[in-house]
């Protein structure tokens, strides 16, 4: 390989900054390129994975104790977010911010210290209180991404009764010099950064896992979707079958993990996007009108069959009628490139369950940029989930105790994530 393939490959990778400087190589043997697989090429280069370069970072650490993994809705949370752009960020973000505050839940964002004049700024013209933006917990970490859902924390509680972090790998990345994940790796080490920022122990078990794709009852059972964790679990450095995969994670947060059906067509594979715990008994599951969407009608049908068959209370929440948005310029969403689903354009994978329970607030996303010939739809299909939450909320925790509040969500949504996956709960 040339000086100039290899600075090809760099730059193709991302890795412009920190490949340094490389040596002339005698050129490759004639052949077909598209016979040359990157992993081939990487390999080729000793690329290193980060866990490799940044063993004190990446690094995978054994569990040291016996831990149990609260849920969501236990009492005494702090909500996490993530900041990655200046000014407001999306009106998703600060209208959970308004709903943790009217929770009287602790608030802390993860964002890089050049932000925050800003972060206060958006905040205070919000109509944040100055004792209130007082209280409002910045950290001055540089994030890649607002899905903090994703790359944060799993916050479990250790035998002591003190809090320690679980950080799973977000994604298997490859550099031909260590360097270079000093520039471009900002999300896979927020949970260690966080944990010797807060004085918080973290573990970090050997396996690929996104955080929107696993929820707790918080008595000692996990839920996750199956496809994607289970493809990302097999690579050149492991390869679990489904049973070590749940092992793996099973061992990290204290719980038994059952592995339930993915969607098809398309959408993220987080179980966030289908399903919710109300309480260590009662989980919240989608249901789709099969006129709507035959095949995931029938997933979740088996999904909550499932979990009924394991002794949970399973309530069904309806899944609002697909419809689609026109190419743009990023995946946000925009009101004018709203559509009925043609086959040209692409499906905005709407939910009612990616929601979040803030301390006596549970906020739901709810969406209004829809096309108008399935507005009347979509208004039914809301009213009929939030009296649903309400209902739910009410019989297990007394009429009133725990309030709806609707946001809507129509910004983010098109990315495949709503208020859950902009948000991570601490206990």
């Amino acid at each position: 390989m040339t000086k100039r393939n290899v600075w090809m490959l760099c730059a193709g990778l991302g890795l412009g900054i920190g490949c340094g400087q490389v040596e002339e190589e005698a050129p490759v043997p004639f052949g077909d390129p598209a016979l040359h697989s990157q992993e081939e090429t990487m390999a080729s280069l000793a690329a290193r994975y980060q866990w490799e370069c940044y063993p004190e970072r990446y690094g995978f650490t054994p569990p040291r104790e016996v831990v149990r993994f609260p849920a969501e809705h236990e009492p005494q949370g702090e909500l996490l977010m993530s900041w990655n752009q200046p000014g407001c960020g999306h009106p998703e973000q600060l209208a959970l911010i308004f709903a943790a505050l009217e929770g009287r839940v602790p608030i802390h964002i993860v964002a890089a210290a050049p932000l925050h004049s800003g972060i206060i700024q958006c905040l205070s013209q919000a109509g944040m209180t100055r004792a209130q933006i007082w209280e409002l917990g910045l950290v001055p970490f540089r994030v890649d991404t607002e899905w903090i859902r994703d790359h944060g924390p799993d916050a479990v509680v250790g035998a002591d009764g003190k809090r320690r972090f679980v950080d799973t790998v977000l994604r298997p990345m490859q550099a031909v010099q260590c360097s270079s994940f000093d520039f471009y790796e900002r999300s896979d080490r927020i949970p260690t950064v966080l944990g010797e920022w807060w004085g918080v122990p973290v573990d970090r078990p050997a396996v690929v896992l996104s955080g929107g794709n696993l929820l707790t009852d918080g008595a000692g059972r996990c839920f996750r979707a199956r496809r994607e964790t289970n493809a990302r679990n097999c690579f050149p450095v492991w390869c679990y079958s489904e049973e070590e995969t749940d092992e793996a994670i099973g061992r990290a947060h204290g719980c038994d993990v059952v592995t339930l059906e993915s969607l098809e067509g398309g959408v993220v594979d987080h179980i966030d996007m289908w399903m919710a715990m109300l309480s260590s008994k009662t989980v919240l599951v989608g249901r789709y009108d099969v006129h709507d969407d035959a095949i995931n009608a029938a997933i979740l049908d088996r999904n909550a069959r499932r979990l009924a068959d394991l002794g949970y209370d399973v309530v069904r929440i309806p899944m609002p009628t697909p419809y689609c948005q026109d190419a743009g310029d990023s995946c946000l969403g925009d009101p004018g490139r709203v559509r009925e689903c043609d086959g040209t354009n692409t499906r905005v994978w709407a939910t009612y369950l990616n929601s979040i329970r803030l301390g006596d607030v549970m906020a739901v996303p709810v969406y209004r940029w829809v096309p108008g010939s399935l507005a009347y739809r979509h208004q039914r299909q809301e009213q009929e989930a939030l009296a649903t939450y309400q209902w739910a909320l009410d019989r297990e925790f007394g009429p009133g105790a725990v309030k709806v509040h609707p946001i809507p969500s129509d910004t983010v949504i098109p990315c495949q994530g709503a208020l859950h996956r902009l948000t991570k709960t601490l206990r």
